[in-house]
C-alpha cells in the first residue's frame, strides 16, 4: 500500500472515530444518569399522563430556556429547536437544530446528519421516552420526561390548538441545589410552539418547574429572535 493510500486511509479512520465521539457526547450526559436514585431531598417527578403523542410531533418546538449540557454548551444556546417525526409505536426520528455563538453563528447539525433517535418502552406513557443516537446501544441511550404540558387531552384549549409548551425533565432530578429544589442531572428543557413566546408564559413554566420540586435557576435563556432555520425534512 503506497504512502498516499495509507494516510488517505488513516484520515477515514480519524473521521470515522470522530463521529463516534461526537455521538457518545450526544448521549453521556444523559445515559450517566440511568439508574441514579434521587436524593431524599427531591421531589420524586412522573412524565404526564394522559398525552397525546401525535399532537406534540405535529409541529417544531422552539427551546425558551434551558439547562447546558456537555453536547450543548451555552455558546449554543442560539436557534434552538427540535423537530420530531414518529417512525412507528415504539420509535421517533429527533432532528436537533442549533446555532453557535449568536443567531448569524455556525449552524449545528442543519444538514440533519446526526439524528437521533426516541424509544418508547411502554406505548401506554409515551410521554417516558429513552434518547440517544442511532447506532449507540440502548443502555447508553439518557431519559427524556415530558414532565408538564399547558394542556390536556380532553381539555377544550388542548381540541382547539393543541400543546403550545412543554417541560421536559432528562430523567428524574437528582441534584439537591440546597433550597428545597433539585435539577436533573440529565439536562432542563422549556419547549414553546412560537420562537418568541411572551415571558409571561416562560414565567409561569419556570413557576411550574418549582412546583414540581425543580429549581428554574439552573436554566438559561436561548436566543430566537432573528434567527433563521434550516429547511425541515
Amino acid at each position: 500500500m503506497t504512502r498516499r493510500l495509507r494516510g488517505h486511509h488513516a484520515q477515514r479512520a480519524v473521521a470515522r472515530l470522530g463521529a463516534v465521539a461526537l455521538a457518545l457526547a450526544l448521549t453521556r450526559s444523559h445515559a450517566f444518569v440511568l439508574g441514579v436514585e434521587a436524593s431524599e431531598e427531591c421531589a420524586r417527578v412522573e412524565p404526564v399522563d394522559p398525552f397525546d403523542l401525535d399532537a406534540y410531533v405535529e409541529a417544531e418546538w422552539y427551546v425558551a430556556a434551558q439547562k447546558p449540557t456537555s453536547y450543548q454548551p451555552t455558546r449554543d444556546l442560539f436557534c434552538v429547536r427540535a423537530n420530531y417525526t414518529v417512525v412507528d409505536e415504539r420509535t421517533i426520528s429527533i432532528w436537533n437544530t442549533a446555532n453557535r455563538d449568536g443567531v448569524d453563528g455556525s449552524p449545528r447539525n442543519a444538514d440533519g446528519r446526526f439524528k437521533l433517535r426516541g424509544l418508547i418502552e411502554d406505548p401506554n406513557m409515551p410521554s417516558k421516552i429513552a434518547v440517544g443516537m442511532r447506532f449507540l446501544p440502548r443502555f447508553l441511550y439518557g431519559p427524556y420526561w415530558v414532565v408538564a404540558t399547558d394542556v390536556s387531552p380532553g381539555d377544550a384549549e388542548f381540541d382547539e390548538r393543541g400543546y403550545s409548551w412543554a417541560i421536559i425533565s432528562g430523567g428524574q432530578p437528582t441534584i439537591s441545589r440546597g433550597n428545597g429544589l433539585c435539577e436533573p442531572s440529565g439536562g432542563l428543557w422549556l419547549f414553546v410552539r412560537d420562537p418568541e413566546v411572551s415571558e409571561e408564559v416562560v414565567s409561569k413554566m419556570k413557576e411550574k418547574c418549582e412546583s414540581l420540586g425543580i429549581d428554574p435557576d439552573v436554566l438559561i435563556p436561548v436566543t430566537q429572535e432573528g434567527c433563521s432555520f434550516p429547511t425541515l425534512p
